[in-house]
């Protein structure tokens, strides 16, 4: 009986070290990111990271210590809202063109003795020319507000679809289809104590601040990726 005990208060202390001892998931992601970072892995780093610490420019991480792990905030996910956006704004450009048609084919001919004019330096309009430049003037502008409209709708897309993507893009697994796509995104900070070395060898210790984010949803777990470092 007293060998028993004996083990088991051997054995209990070996647990709760090991226990102590453990380290964070973060701890093997944030040491990968920070190794292809300094040998300048760029496809191992964006696979991780939609952010960059450039060996050449800002230094590299040559060891760090996890501080602290902030607790994980989820907030909803969809992309509908862009898409139907994007489709107004295609469907107003669409609208607009057709109206402009419609003028420039009842003016061709007016239109068409403006662009000549314009062609020429120091040439000079008519009233009734003058007019019509200032009318065609509204239609070119209002044809490049509204490309802009829909492309900047297009980017807005890309933009807020960028780290679903690059969470949800795996092996073996289909393409994020971002019109269909309902989740949330899973965020979390990660502060570590980093020993900084600069680009002309000089170290330092700097404390950063490291957001990880990832995305699940339509009965998907995404990866985590990197997507802002504070503290370089």
């Amino acid at each position: 009986m007293r060998k028993v005990v004996a083990a088991t208060l051997v054995i209990i202390p070996s647990a709760l070290f090991v226990i102590g001892c453990s380290r964070p998931p973060e701890q093997q992601f944030l040491t990968q990111f920070f190794r292809a970072s300094r040998g300048r892995d760029n496809t191992t780093v964006g696979r991780m990271s939609a952010v960059t610490i450039d060996p050449r420019a800002q230094g590299t991480v040559e060891d760090f210590s996890i501080e602290n792990v902030g607790p994980e905030t989820r907030t909803p996910l969809t992309f509908k809202p862009l898409f139907e956006a994007e489709q107004k704004a295609a469907e107003t450009e669409k609208a607009f063109l057709k109206t402009k048609i419609d003028y420039q084919t009842a003016n061709i001919k007016q239109i068409e003795e403006v662009l000549k004019l314009e062609a020429q330096p120091g040439a000079k309009f008519t009233a009734a020319q003058q007019k019509v430049k200032d009318e065609w003037d509204k239609w070119r502008q209002g044809i490049a507000e509204h490309a802009r409209a829909t492309a900047g709708a297009t980017a807005a897309i890309k933009r807020a679809t960028g780290v679903a993507e690059a969470s949800l893009t795996q092996p073996g697994q289909p393409a994020l289809d971002a019109k269909t796509f309902e989740g949330e995104t899973i965020k979390k900070d990660v502060t570590v104590k980093a020993d900084f070395k600069s680009p002309d060898g000089k170290t330092s210790e700097k404390t950063l601040v490291i957001t990880i984010e990832r995305v699940a949803g339509n009965g998907r777990e995404g990866r985590p990726i990197i997507t802002k470092i504070t503290g370089l």
